[in-house]
């Protein structure tokens, strides 16, 4: 299985070849958030992935990439010199991150973009007070992509974290005052609300991750924005072999279906087809 490439960029990801690389397919390779918006909405996956649509960004996604960005930064310092960055050099990231992407948001809803911005700030430092102190990272917006044996399919993304943890099985049967660690790989989640455990359980991202790390351990930790503030919580969860191999199928599917253009509409019924969830809802039913 191949392992991660690091460095890679949209510029250069011709470097792989045109061995690797299939032409058939709108960016030449399926990623994890391509395979879930076929998933959700093939039709939505043609407005953004064939016909190049773009939807402006909301103050959640902005919000969301700004505090993964200061996530990022402190845990490559860690990597780099034994000790994360420091809050306050973490929150100055996520302020100007925040501020570089917030031209790009039409709608601010019922925020201010100030209101904005200190929210993002107060859920970095909330993840830093609650997850830096027990996470030690090995590898931060690690960029993967799967040999072609796999499934026939090129296949490249990028994983947030993967973290070294003690494996209390492997300490019990060793010494316990020098634990043994082991990889598990984390993607972080802004939200407004925790998932349910089934829903961490069957997140297609993280059986991708779990196939390009060649492991079963997988997590999400998750930044709720509550009303009583912001809730930090890490979900474990595991992959099996059946996990790994449904998805390897789906995803060969899905790339056939892509090829020969069948991209329908998602039930109406769903709550993801609606003016407030998807940027072409008026495009693809009209208005409302």
């Amino acid at each position: 299985m191949t392992k991660g490439i690091i460095g890679y960029t949209e510029e250069n990801e011709d470097e792989f070849g045109e061995s690797w690389l299939d032409p058939e397919l709108p960016k030449g390779y399926i990623s994890p958030s391509q395979f879930n918006t076929y998933l959700r909405c093939s039709k939505q996956y043609e407005y953004a992935y064939i016909q190049q649509l773009k939807k402006p960004p909301g103050i959640a996604q902005i919000r969301g990439s700004a505090v993964h960005k200061g996530v990022e930064v402190t845990h490559l310092h860690t990597i780099a010199h034994g000790t994360p960055a420091s809050a306050e050099e973490g929150a100055a990231v996520v302020s100007d991150k925040f501020d570089a992407q917030a031209p790009e948001i039409e709608n601010w809803e019922k925020e201010s973009q100030g209101e904005a911005k200190d929210k993002a700030i107060r859920m970095f430092k909330v993840y830093y007070r609650d997850a830096v102190p027990y996470i030690r990272p090995v590898r931060v917006e690690h960029t993967f992509h799967w040999s072609l044996d796999l499934c026939g399919v090129p296949v490249l993304g990028i994983i947030d974290l993967v973290d070294s943890i003690e494996d209390p099985a492997m300490s019990l049967e060793n010494d316990p005052e020098n634990p043994q660690q082991v990889e598990v790989v984390s993607d972080l989640k802004t939200v407004k609300s925790l998932w349910p455990k089934s829903r961490v359980h069957n997140n297609a991202q993280l059986t991708f991750y779990s196939i390009a790390e060649d492991t079963n351990r997988v997590r999400i930790d998750f930044l709720a924005a509550k009303k009583k503030g912001t809730e930090y919580k890490p979900v474990p969860s595991l992959r099996s072999r059946q996990d790994k191999q449904i998805l390897l199928e789906d995803v060969a599917t899905m790339a056939r279906n892509v090829k020969k253009g069948i991209f329908y509409r998602c039930s109406a019924e769903g709550w993801n087809c609606s003016p407030e969830f998807c940027g072409y809802y008026q495009r693809c039913r009209g208005k409302r």
